[in-house]
């Protein structure tokens, strides 16, 4: 018998919020015939939060009546008794369960999104609604106890289904996985998926179902050359098809891109997204590789973008230019699965019931990836420990101990990459390979850096190194489950840890005393910049010699035990070793901004990156490049490059920019009231004139806003209301995924409104047809105590002006441009800002295109001017 149930809740805090409304249905596990229902609500003792009315439709005056749990205990529990337990994400349900006196922890669990992990694991988002769109499954009001409950039952039973109708091969990985957990939950499943007998498979014959599906010899064989191919008129390859639409900027570009790598220059070219610039640097790119037998790297910032070049730019050209070349992709190597780290975590066995679904969905995805590339799934909090263990870095490709050495596909990456004409790589590997002692980017001459306004981001990010003990302690638990697993003499290594450990908890101490005395509050988030006031309560010295000792030997100690390769853990005891010497050397302040962070759930962290990344790469990228190329559609600032010249050092630099062909007095209109109330506490007002535009214009509309706090604020305060105009309201924070209010969004853009932050729209590639309104709540600044922001903002002399405003300038000229993109585009920009009509504020006008139709009118003309056109 299994009892599916749900619960509706004041919040997600099992200690402190309270149970107000739960519903059961009781089903043969078999037939899944109903044999009883249950449905209460439950009064919490306590006000139900706006934000949560707002999402379960259940409000304090449909409580009044409602008995307390303790009136609920028994007939709750004489309602389950010894069932097994069915819900979406159950533990959140059990865990309330158990916090309100309702001891159900020794019931067995099922949860169907443990089967959804893998089962649907190319499914965008796992949220109970998305998985029922995708098994079309009819759910309405979302959120509502006995809804979820009756939806969960059917997603169960489609699971099922699903199951049933796997392949041999996909059912022996699921029964051998099983065979190697002794969890009791995993163990009812398997009597509920293999009622019938199993023949138990051993590692071996695992390996063989993974391996048939992954080829060997799948890279690339050949460079194209042809010292003969006519490239003198560069606009002739444009020649192609009829269906690309005629820019004269394009071709502009095309030939400025193909003058630079000719004649080894160093560019920057501005270019406005409509252009379609990913043709203007490819086809000289192309063009110049096949002739010159030059290879050509191109790098994006965007996992979105990247993937564009790839697999729709390129793909395209290769067809149609007519012009033979090669090309591949590359990421940092933690971006790739590795098999011999995967084998050797399915080979230490005794798999937790979460490890159990984290390694079915990889095994899943490494039957039918051909990239490899980790972030083609989704993972969720928990694996992302796991995921260390499964990704190439620390690992030696070419080594003897490596048995699927030939199978590896970063192996299979980097021979690519001898053979591409092209390579497209990310920031992220470019930057950090710059620090690399063994680059794989040896032949790294020619460059083209697209997304070019996020390279001081991406170097910083890039180059963050980290050090937490809580995550250390992981790795010597690893450590000893190996030494368990293989019958290895620890004793010597316990010792050891020990020792070290309780000298790393020193520095911990330290650290979380120093920061509590900066930040006394009980935030469960902190983050400060180190100054040299760190320094002076402790000499470091004798304590960071003895941490140094302890991890040598214990790497000493892991590199002559042949019974198990430790090379993965010896990478990152090396690597922590450095770290933490670097961020405790009082004397290099110079080089590196020092961040001390608490968070609640992982304790301190200790991170550091350079200062100065622009003199960095002029001293280690600009210098050492034949010809480059950095573009983006937002560089300049005040019809100048000054800017971005100065902060990336591109003294070497040539600069061009493309105006827009566009006509954006007539596609493109600026509101700002006239009535406007002060951004500093606007939020009242704000919300009330955000309501009735909502309201008015129902579609379309994305806000962008700078806090959580405020999202949350209108959404609460405009949701009901526009739930009524049957208006859906989309908010990045409160309950859904971005990849579930993405999809939603994008499914009814016609009665649907988004709002986010600015990293939801940087993330974000929504198409152009869904999008004719943009709201803008603030200018997006940097956060004045942010500590990367405090330690760069010494460079210069009056830091608002020359780096504060500029980058803030920058980004809202992103949010812009990336609008309009066809002539038959038009759009609407509300900027709620005051501070545009101040002095120095006023510069902001320039992130908007000179021509844009720009409309001061009070709030109430606004409106009715709207009303008129709907």
């Amino acid at each position: 018998m299994i009892v599916c149930f749900d619960l509706e809740t004041t919040g997600l805090d099992k200690y402190n919020d309270k149970i107000i409304e739960i519903a059961m249905i009781k089903f043969d596990e078999h037939t899944f015939k109903v044999i009883d229902t249950y449905s209460s609500f439950v009064d919490p003792e306590m006000p139900i939060p706006e934000i949560i009315s707002n999402i379960t439709n259940i409000f304090d005056d449909d409580l009044l009546w409602a008995p307390k749990i303790d009136d609920l205990k028994i007939e709750i529990l004489d309602f389950i008794w010894d069932s097994t337990l069915l819900g979406h994400n159950v533990d959140f349900d059990i865990e309330f369960f158990v916090n309100n006196g309702i001891n159900v922890s020794n019931n067995y669990k099922i949860d169907t999104f443990f089967f959804a992990n893998f089962l649907s694991f190319n499914t965008a988002s796992l949220n109970l609604e998305m998985l029922c769109k995708h098994y079309k499954i009819p759910f309405t009001w979302a959120h509502r106890a006995i809804n979820d409950v009756k939806a969960t039952v059917e997603l169960f039973k489609k699971q099922l289904e699903e199951f049933n109708k796997l392949k041999k091969d996909k059912k022996k990985i699921i029964f051998y996985l099983f065979s190697l957990s002794q969890d009791r939950n995993i163990k009812n499943i398997e009597r509920l998926l293999f009622s019938e007998y199993w023949e138990k498979i051993n590692l071996e014959e695992f390996e063989k179902i993974i391996l048939k599906k992954v080829w060997k010899d799948d890279y690339l064989e050949q460079f194209y050359s042809d010292e003969n191919l006519e490239c003198e008129d560069i606009v002739k390859f444009f020649n192609f098809s009829d269906k690309i639409e005629e820019r004269e900027n394009q071709i502009n570009m095309t030939k400025n891109v193909f003058d630079t790598l000719n004649n080894w220059k160093k560019t920057l070219i501005e270019a406005p997204t409509w252009l379609w610039k990913s043709f203007a640097y490819l086809i000289p790119s192309i063009i110049f590789s096949v002739k010159n037998n030059q290879k050509v790297y191109i790098t994006t910032k965007t996992k979105n973008l990247q993937d564009q070049l790839y697999l729709k730019d390129l793909s395209f050209l290769h067809e149609k230019l007519g012009v033979n070349f090669s090309y591949t992709k590359l990421k940092w190597k933690r971006n790739y699965a590795s098999l011999k780290w995967f084998f050797e975590y399915v080979f230490l066995a005794n798999l937790t019931y979460y490890e159990i679904t984290f390694l079915l969905k990889v095994s899943f995805w490494l039957l039918e990836t051909k990239y490899w590339e980790l972030d083609e799934l989704n993972f969720y909090p928990d694996e992302y420990w796991y995921l260390r263990d499964l990704n190439s870095e620390g690992i030696y490709l070419s080594s003897d101990k490596n048995p699927y050495r030939e199978y590896e596909f970063l192996t299979k990456a980097r021979k690519s990459l001898e053979k591409a004409n092209i390579v497209i790589i990310n920031h992220s590997l470019l930057f950090s390979d710059l620090e690399s002692e063994n680059s794989i980017l040896y032949d790294l001459k020619n460059l083209v850096i697209d997304e070019a306004h996020n390279i001081e981001d991406s170097v910083t990010e890039s180059l963050r190194e980290s050090y937490n003990l809580k995550y250390f302690k992981e790795h010597f638990d690893k450590c000893e489950k190996i030494f368990t697993v293989k019958n290895i003499k620890k004793i010597d290594f316990l010792n050891k840890k020990e020792s070290l450990l309780s000298n790393l908890e020193v520095l911990d101490d330290y650290a979380f005393s120093h920061i509590n005395k900066k930040i006394p509050d009980d935030s469960q988030y902190k983050n400060i910049l180190i100054k040299d006031d760190f320094f002076t309560e402790l000499d470091f010295t004798i304590l960071l010699s003895k941490i140094n000792l302890d991890l040598i030997d214990i790497v000493d100690k892991l590199k002559v035990i042949n019974e198990y390769d430790f090379s993965k853990e010896i990478s990152y005891f090396d690597k922590i070793a450095k770290n933490i010497n670097v961020f405790f050397d009082k004397n290099n302040f110079n080089k590196y901004i020092k961040i001390l962070t608490y968070i609640d759930r992982s304790g301190i962290n200790f991170d550091f990156t350079l200062l100065n990344p622009w003199e960095h790469l002029y001293k280690n990228l600009w210098k050492d490049l034949n010809s480059c190329l950095l573009t983006s559609a937002t560089l300049s600032i005040w019809w100048s490059f000054d800017y971005v010249k100065n902060i990336l050092k591109l003294d070497d630099f040539w600069f061009y920019s493309y105006e827009s062909d566009f006509d954006y007095s007539k596609q493109a209109t600026l509101f700002i009231p006239t009535d406007i109330w002060s951004v500093k506490n606007n939020s009242d007002e704000m919300v009330v004139f955000l309501k009735d535009f909502f309201l008015l214009v129902r579609w379309k509309v994305l806000t962008l806003l700078t806090s959580f706090h405020v999202i949350k604020k209108i959404y609460t305060f405009c949701n009901l209301d526009l739930k009524k105009e049957w208006i859906n309201l989309y908010a990045q924070s409160i309950w859904w995924s971005k990849n579930k209010l993405l999809s939603n969004f994008t499914q009814s853009p016609d009665n649907s409104i988004l709002l986010g932050t600015d990293s939801f729209w940087e993330w974000v590639d929504i198409p152009w047809d869904d999008l004719k309104y943009l709201v803008i709540h603030k200018f997006p600044f940097s956060v004045p105590n942010d500590p990367i922001f405090q330690a760069r903002s010494v460079f210069f002399k009056d830091s608002f002006k020359d780096y504060s405003l500029p980058k803030a300038i920058i980004k809202l000229k992103q949010w812009f441009w990336r609008l309009i993109r066809t002539k038959n585009d038009k759009w609407i920009v509300i900027l709620l800002d005051d501070r545009i009509n101040t002095k120095w504020w006023e510069l902001f006008y320039e992130a908007f295109p000179k021509d844009i139709n720009i409309k001061k009118w009070t709030k109430k003309q606004f409106l009715d001017i709207l009303e008129k056109k709907q």
